[in-house]
C-alpha cells in the first residue's frame, strides 16, 4: 500500500491525523514466473472501471522483488515512492477506498483459509487448490480413493444493539483500550436461530434480558477476518419502574413513576464492562475520537480521554447501528433538562473534582399530569460540604426555574398550574478519579476510575447539614445518564 495523504478531523478536544493510503499494484506481466508461481494464485474478481482480472498471492518470501515491480510499474515517480507493509488487514483496510478495502479484505480471508487446509481433513494427504484458489482437493497420497474436498468456511456471528428507551447498551472486553465501547457480540451455536443467539450473546455477557420477539434484524457485513459474516440486530430490554411518592396525598395523587435501564450483571471471562448510554449523551460523543485499534496517525494510537468513549470506526457494522439508532427520533420531546446545573444549566462533561456539590431531585409537574423527574446541582458555597444555606440556595434556583417553565407553559399552552414543583430529596455529591500520578509507568485503569461519591441526605461524619434523602435507584439513574462513565457510589445501592 501506498500513502497518498494525511486527513485532519477536527473534534471538540482534539485533532485526529489519519493516514490514507492507496493499494500497491503489480501487473502481472512484469512479474517473472520465477518470482511468483502462477499456481499459487488465486482469482478475486475485476477491478471496477477497466474490468481488470484480480489475483492474490502469498507473496511473503519474495516481498521486496514484488516492491521492485510496483516501483518499476509507477514510472518516472518511482524512487519518491513509499510502500508500506502490514500484517494487520482489518487495521488497514479503513484507510483505503472503498473498493479496494473490500479487495483486501477478500483476499486476507481466502489466503487465511488456503494456510489452515495444506492437509485433507479426511485422511491427512497433502491437498491442491482447484476452482482458482476457492476449493481444495486431496492428492490421495495413500491411494484410498479419498474424496476429500474443502470450500472456504463462513462462522456467523451476531451483533446486537440492545436499547431500553432512550439507552442502549455498550461493553468492551479486556483487550480493547480504555474508553473503547461496542455493540455485544458472539457465535451462533448449533441449531439455533440467528435471533436466538442475538438473546442468548446479550444475556450470557451482560446479563440483561431482552424481550421475547424484540430482535430484529438490521443489516449484515462480510467480516474475512478470518471467516465471519456479521449479522446485525436491534434487541429491547424491559424497563426498571419505581413508583415515586412524595407522601403528600392519601389516594395516590403525589405519586409518579420513573423508569431507567436494569444494571448489567457482567460475564467477567467475556467483557470487561458494560454500561448504559443514553441517547443525547451518544450523540454527542459521535465522531470525537477515532478507534483507538485502527487508528494509523504518525507517532502512534491516542489516548481516549477520561469520560468519553470511542467507538468503531465508520466502516465498521457497529458503528452503523449505533449511529442509525442515535439519529432517530426519541419517543417525546423533552425541553427540561434531566441533569443540570442550578436553574437548568448544562453541567460540565467532565465534572471538577476539587470540590464538593449540593444536589437535590425534584419533580416538574406538566400539563395534563404529566412530569420530569430531575436532579440540579451546584458547587458548594466554601467548597466543603453543604451548609443549611447551600441548600435554600439551590432550593431557591430550582424555585426560579420552576417559575420561568411555568410562565412558559401559560403563554404556549394556556395552562393554569399552581403547583409545578416537587422536592424528592437531595444531599451531597464529590466526583473523584481521573488522578493518573506523574510516576505512573501507563495510564493505569483502576487508578484513573471515575466516580460519583453521594451522601444522599447530607449530614453524617463530613459534618453537612442533614435534609431528605432521594430515593437511591433513582438519584443513580439520573447520574448515569449525565456521567456514564462514572461509577456512582451511594451507601445502601449495589454499583
Amino acid at each position: 500500500m501506498i500513502p497518498i495523504e494525511m486527513n485532519n478531523e477536527s473534534g471538540d478536544d482534539e485533532k485526529i491525523s489519519h493516514v490514507r493510503y492507496r493499494p500497491a499494484t503489480a501487473l502481472l506481466l512484469q512479474v517473472p514466473p520465477e518470482t511468483l508461481n502462477r499456481s499459487a494464485m488465486s482469482f478475486l474478481g475485476f477491478r471496477a472501471g477497466d474490468n481488470a482480472p484480480i489475483f492474490c498471492a502469498d507473496v511473503s518470501d519474495v516481498e521486496e522483488k514484488i516492491k521492485d515491480v510496483v516501483k518499476r510499474g509507477e514510472g518516472a515517480d518511482a524512487d519518491n515512492i513509499i510502500i508500506e507493509t502490514s500484517k494487520d488487514a482489518k487495521a488497514v483496510g479503513p484507510n483505503l477506498p472503498k473498493f479496494d478495502a473490500g479487495i483486501l479484505a477478500a483476499a486476507a480471508g481466502l489466503l487465511k483459509w488456503q494456510q489452515t487446509v495444506r492437509f485433507c481433513s479426511e485422511c491427512g494427504s497433502r491437498t491442491k487448490l482447484i476452482k482458482a484458489g476457492h476449493k481444495t482437493q486431496c492428492l490421495d497420497e495413500k491411494d484410498i480413493k479419498c474424496p476429500g474436498v474443502n470450500y472456504p468456511k463462513l462462522m456467523p456471528a451476531v451483533l446486537t444493539l440492545t436499547t431500553c428507551g432512550d439507552y442502549c447498551l455498550l461493553g468492551r472486553n479486556s483487550k480493547w483500550p480504555r474508553g473503547f465501547y461496542s455493540c455485544l457480540a458472539g457465535f451462533v451455536d448449533q441449531s439455533e436461530s440467528l435471533e436466538q443467539a442475538a438473546a442468548r450473546e446479550v444475556l450470557e455477557e451482560s446479563g440483561i434480558e431482552v424481550l421475547h420477539n424484540s430482535t430484529k434484524f438490521v443489516s449484515s457485513q462480510p467480516w474475512p477476518f478470518p471467516n465471519q459474516l456479521m449479522v446485525g440486530f436491534r434487541a429491547e430490554a424491559e424497563e426498571k419502574t419505581i413508583t415515586i411518592d412524595d407522601g403528600t396525598s392519601k389516594n395516590g395523587a403525589s405519586k409518579s413513576q420513573f423508569k431507567y435501564p436494569p444494571n448489567p450483571n457482567l460475564d467477567r471471562e467475556e467483557l470487561k464492562d458494560a454500561r448504559w448510554f443514553h441517547k443525547d449523551w451518544l450523540r454527542e460523543q459521535l465522531g470525537r475520537h477515532a478507534d483507538p485499534r485502527e487508528d494509523l496517525s504518525r507517532g502512534g494510537r491516542k489516548e481516549i480521554p477520561l469520560g468519553s468513549i470511542a467507538l468503531p470506526g465508520t466502516h465498521a457494522l457497529a458503528r452503523h447501528l449505533v449511529e442509525q439508532w442515535v439519529l432517530e427520533e426519541s419517543g417525546g420531546k423533552n425541553k427540561i433538562p434531566v441533569v443540570a446545573f442550578a436553574g437548568g444549566e448544562s453541567p460540565p462533561t467532565l465534572p471538577p473534582t476539587n470540590r464538593s456539590h449540593v444536589f437535590a431531585v425534584v419533580e416538574f409537574l406538566g400539563k395534563g399530569g404529566g412530569s420530569t423527574t430531575a436532579v440540579r446541582f451546584q458547587p458548594t458555597g466554601g467548597g466543603g460540604s453543604p451548609t443549611k444555606n447551600d441548600h435554600e440556595r439551590l432550593l431557591t434556583d430550582c424555585e426560579r426555574e420552576a417559575s420561568r417553565l411555568r410562565g412558559l407553559l401559560a403563554k404556549a399552552e394556556g395552562a393554569n398550574l399552581k403547583q409545578i414543583l416537587k422536592m424528592l430529596g437531595g444531599g451531597q455529591i464529590d466526583f473523584t478519579g481521573g488522578e493518573v500520578s506523574e510516576s505512573a509507568a501507563y495510564d493505569d485503569e483502576r487508578e484513573a476510575c471515575l466516580v460519583a461519591v453521594v451522601r444522599n441526605g447530607g449530614g453524617g461524619d463530613s459534618g453537612g447539614v442533614e435534609v431528605p434523602a432521594a430515593n437511591q435507584e433513582v438519584l443513580s439513574a439520573l447520574l448515569r445518564r449525565q456521567y456514564p462513565m462514572h461509577d456512582v457510589l451511594i451507601p445502601g445501592i449495589g454499583q
